[in-house]
């Protein structure tokens, strides 16, 4: 590969070569996976440029982290620092260098770093040998360009029409270290559903996937428990499935189907007079429980929680563990906001017009979060600290100071931070406390039509210092209750 009479990282002698680094961050994302994913794609440059093929994907990583500079400023981050090599491209020329890369490197780039990054004994990651992981879907906004509304859509709800086109972006969350061990992005009109099964590719025996009410279907089911990992889900309301052999513990045994063979299934429950009816599914265990939540000023609220399992063994997976274990989905959750607001931020869609530079940002965007992750588990790994004490917004402080100065961007050495970020996000000021007090978020309206529009979630406000009690529903009452 050409670099332009730049240094090769290999003999750079600990300095910055060309603008091809990303601070610290470069620990991850190292020269030579560039120069193997650029190769692997075909889109090493075929002549001499001032802005080589590796110096530009970095430039599209460091958009990830310069989200409110322009081209002009991102670049003038990446070569800040004294002994940068005096290259000025324009605004049109990095434009037209992003255009010539396309996203298909990115893609291959964040592929090599996804994953799951949790050690044996990480607290929050694992349960009686289980590794915990969650999945959901999100919805990321895009220039409102023609482009990239003819792809993406718009979404549309009872508030009215979204202002933006979105792309659907769903991933695969580790939980307690809230890295992704994968991810699918498509327009907005590709269901959760269908990427979801995408997804299925990267489960494996020994994971326990949590999933929330969006994740339905018997397909979806069955194509998440063919590969061998186990599921906790929640059901909707509305989805009764049928009684099949009652526990002691208060769960029950019954069968994820199709719907005309849980129809068939709930008239045999009704008589058993026959022979059961033999239906292909997937094999369950439903837990019911009650979750109260009594606030400081004594306000109680209750809420029903359907959750189903493939961990048929109630002695071995008690019902009321499970049923507080399925709290760690919301990492799922937070781990979309660590990439939507703290890395991108909330009031800013990518920049794109054009879709598959509006692809090649958002992989970008995954990389540098997924990167950040690593140096974060890197860090508490050897302070052995639980990750979720470690803040990723000063991680990505941290990271942001590092580019401008070009520290860190000599050749890794194992995955050990150097003393800058390790000092930074180590600090005992900037980390969480072990124990914090249950506190409740509910759901709220992020982006009003108007800002003088009545939404009634504009009053849902933060619950701390929350106590929540679980109290697992008995089928001998739930069997009564359905007959009456």
């Amino acid at each position: 590969m050409i670099h332009s009479g730049m240094p090769a990282p290999d003999d750079a002698g600990g300095k910055a070569f060309a603008a091809g680094h990303l601070g610290e961050l470069t620990q991850i994302v190292t020269p030579s996976l560039v120069d193997a994913v650029l190769a692997q794609t075909g889109r090493v440059q075929s002549r001499v440029r001032k802005l080589p093929s590796r110096v530009v994907v970095y430039f599209v990583l460091a958009m990830a982290l310069f989200g409110e500079c322009g081209y002009r400023g991102v670049w003038a981050a990446l070569v800040a620092a004294p002994g940068m090599p005096d290259v000025d491209p324009s605004a049109a020329a990095l434009r037209q260098a992003r255009r010539r890369l396309g996203s298909a490197p990115l893609s291959v780039l964040f592929d090599q770093v996804k994953g799951a990054v949790a050690a044996k004994d990480a607290a929050g990651s694992w349960w009686k040998g289980l590794r915990t992981v969650a999945w959901d879907s999100t919805g990321v906004l895009v220039a409102d360009s023609e482009a990239n509304r003819s792809y993406c859509g718009r979404a549309a709800g009872r508030n009215g029409v979204c202002g933006f086109p979105m792309i659907r972006l769903s991933a695969l969350v580790e939980c307690g270290t809230r890295a992704l061990v994968d991810a699918v992005l498509g327009p907005w009109t590709q269901s959760e559903e269908s990427q979801c099964t995408v997804l299925c590719r990267t489960l494996k025996p020994g994971m326990l996937l949590l999933a929330d009410r969006g994740s339905k279907g018997f397909a979806l089911a069955r194509s998440a428990a063919a590969t061998g990992a186990q599921l906790l889900w929640r059901m909707s309301a509305d989805l009764q499935p049928p009684v099949l052999h009652a526990l002691p513990e208060g769960t029950y045994l019954s069968m994820s189907t199709g719907i005309n063979e849980r129809d068939r299934l709930r008239r045999w429950t009704r008589h058993r007079r026959t022979i059961a009816p033999q239906i292909s599914g997937v094999a369950i265990r439903v837990i019911e429980a009650t979750v109260t939540v009594r606030t400081a000023d004594s306000t109680t609220t209750a809420t029903s929680l359907r959750l189903f399992t493939t961990l048929l063994d109630h002695q071995r997976y008690p019902a009321a563990e499970l049923a507080e274990l399925y709290h760690r989905r919301w990492q799922a959750e937070t781990a979309y906001f660590g990439l939507k607001v703290t890395l991108r931020g909330s009031d800013r869609v990518l920049r794109s017009h054009h879709t598959d530079d509006a692809q090649q940002e958002l992989f970008g965007l995954l990389v540098v979060y997924q990167a950040a992750r690593q140096i974060v588990v890197d860090a508490a790994l050897q302070a052995r600290i639980a990750p979720s004490r470690i803040s990723l917004a000063v991680t990505i402080r941290t990271a942001r100071n590092t580019v401008i100065t070009a520290t860190g961007t000599m050749r890794r050495q194992g995955r050990r931070p150097t003393p800058v970020i390790h000092h930074a996000i180590l600090n005992p000021r900037e980390l969480a406390p072990q124990h914090r007090p249950t506190r409740i978020q509910p759901r709220r309206v992020k982006r009003p039509i108007s800002t003088f529009a009545y939404s009634p979630s504009r009053k849902n406000s933060p619950i701390p210092n929350a106590e929540i009690t679980l109290t697992i529903t008995t089928a001998t009452d739930r069997t009564r209750r359905w007959r009456t």
